[in-house]
């Protein structure tokens, strides 16, 4: 079935559509979050080796992403695009979390290898499901401010889904350590929870989705492109893409961004442990907290794209993040700041995700105009790649600054020394990283007049009338 991509898309679209980045949520922040800290505290891997097994993982999925996001955009599949891929994905990806909380038994040095395959995989089965779940949602509308509300509506799943995956995980590892006797037991039955929950979700949207997924394109294209040759055909199109000078800014706020999620998210569980001194249930309520700021946020980030631009609210969320980490990583310790003035600087994180992908939608309109086709898995794939350039450098920065602050796991309280700094890594990493991405964003220029010019070039150019040929050199 063919969906009229210019409608106004029913809430129970937008829903459907949505509840697949549950999965997501829960993927990227059950790893970013906890995965560095099981290894170091559960199966006994120095900081800086953690961090390069996890490095190593996160940039094997950054190559990974442009050739999932090709792989779809050229199928042949006559069920479309990117469903077939979200069907199989789905149990790869849940079954893949599941392998990742194991503490298996063996020596040290083969332990370190088995987690970086175990790695690998988790990416690659993570990217079959989330980029072509990410180029959906481009198909489904084309409309400007249509877009916008249902990334919004994903970001509310999203952000439900880091909010399980956040503070949760710690609750569970405790409760089922009591029953077991074994923190071991405790996180692989965190890792299977999790799996099931995401291999669920992923197969509703797939059910929710039938029918509104747009008839696969490439069944009716004469030129014989196929899947063959995929891979050079990405690194071909990726150059010719980063002529788009607004794709190459939020591909450049996107990897700066996405350092943060990674030190950020993995330098906080280290924070809460051991500078604030949370157990358990304390430091899940600050994740609750946490999570639910962000998606109370999205309905105002939401609503206030609609009224001062995409830009304006992606600058903006940009400056809010990084203040929350500087204002709480050095003013003394205080709940207050932990549990409001933290939280609310979410409000930043949500105003990231709420637009990224929507403004990446945006911005190949000006393929679409040069060459009449539209690249969203393959600008999709961009911004997934250099988000795992910027996971990849964060969570290597995170293992490096644990091993040269000092940090060791052996020990329940740290010296003076390593909570200093780890409070540092907490406050001026992330600052720093955001600072610098604040600079693209404020270069970018595909606003919804520019937009909309380039729509109605588009339109004119389909039905063989003049347009703005001038556009074409953007």
């Amino acid at each position: 079935m063919q969906n009229n991509n210019n409608e106004k898309l029913s809430l129970r679209t937008m829903i459907g559509y949505g509840v697949g980045t549950l999965g997501e949520g829960i993927g990227y922040n059950v790893f970013f979050s906890f995965f560095i800290f099981f290894l170091t505290t559960i199966a006994g891997i120095a900081p800086a080796v953690a961090g390069t097994v996890s490095t190593i993982a996160v940039l094997w999925d950054a190559v990974t992403d442009p050739m999932i996001g090709v792989w779809s955009d050229r199928t042949r599949n006559k069920n479309g695009r990117r469903r077939p891929f979200i069907r199989v994905g789905s149990l790869i990806f849940g079954f893949s979390i599941a392998l990742l909380f194991i503490n298996v038994n063996l020596p040290q040095n083969i332990k370190t290898i088995y987690y970086i395959f175990i790695n690998l995989f988790y990416w690659i089965a993570m990217t079959s499901c989330v980029i072509p779940h990410t180029a959906l949602g481009s198909e489904l509308t084309s409309d400007f401010n249509e877009r916008s509300k249902l990334r919004s509506v994903a970001v509310i799943f999203m952000n439900t889904g880091t909010l399980i995956s956040t503070s949760l995980p710690l609750l569970i590892v405790a409760y089922v350590s009591k029953v077991t006797g074994s923190a071991d037991k405790g996180w692989m039955a965190t890792g299977i929870i999790y799996g099931c929950i995401v291999a669920l979700v992923y197969n509703i949207c797939y059910i929710a989705t039938k029918g509104m997924e747009p008839r696969n394109p490439n069944l009716d294209d004469a030129s014989g492109k196929t899947t063959k040759g995929w891979v050079g055909e990405f690194w071909r199109a990726a150059v010719a893409a980063f002529k788009n000078k607004d794709l190459a800014r939020l591909v450049a706020v996107t990897f700066f961004f996405n350092i943060v999620v990674t030190l950020g998210s993995g330098i906080k569980v280290y924070f809460m442990t051991y500078v604030y001194g949370y157990n358990e249930a304390k430091a899940s309520l600050l994740y609750l907290v946490s999570g639910i700021a962000v998606i109370i946020a999205v309905l105002p980030v939401g609503y206030l794209a609609s009224k001062v631009g995409k830009k304006a609210v992606m600058v903006g969320g940009l400056l809010l993040w990084g203040s929350g980490f500087l204002i709480v990583g050095l003013l003394p310790q205080s709940d207050f700041l932990m549990f409001v003035v933290y939280p609310l600087a979410y409000f930043g994180n949500a105003a990231y995700w709420t637009m990224i992908y929507a403004m990446s939608y945006d911005t190949a309109i000006v393929e679409q105009l040069k060459t009449g086709e539209r690249p969203d898995g393959l600008y999709t794939s961009l911004i997934g790649l250099f988000m795992k350039f910027g996971n990849a450098l964060g969570t290597f920065v995170l293992g490096i600054g644990l091993q040269l602050v000092g940090f060791d796991a052996s020990m329940a309280v740290q010296s003076a020394s390593v909570l200093s700094g780890i409070r540092y890594l907490f406050a001026f990493g992330p600052v720093l990283a955001l600072a610098i991405a604040v600079i693209p964003a404020v270069k970018y220029t595909m606003v919804q007049k520019k937009y909309e010019l380039y729509s109605k070039a588009v339109e004119n150019k389909e039905a063989g009338l003049p347009y703005d040929e001038s556009l074409l050199e953007a």
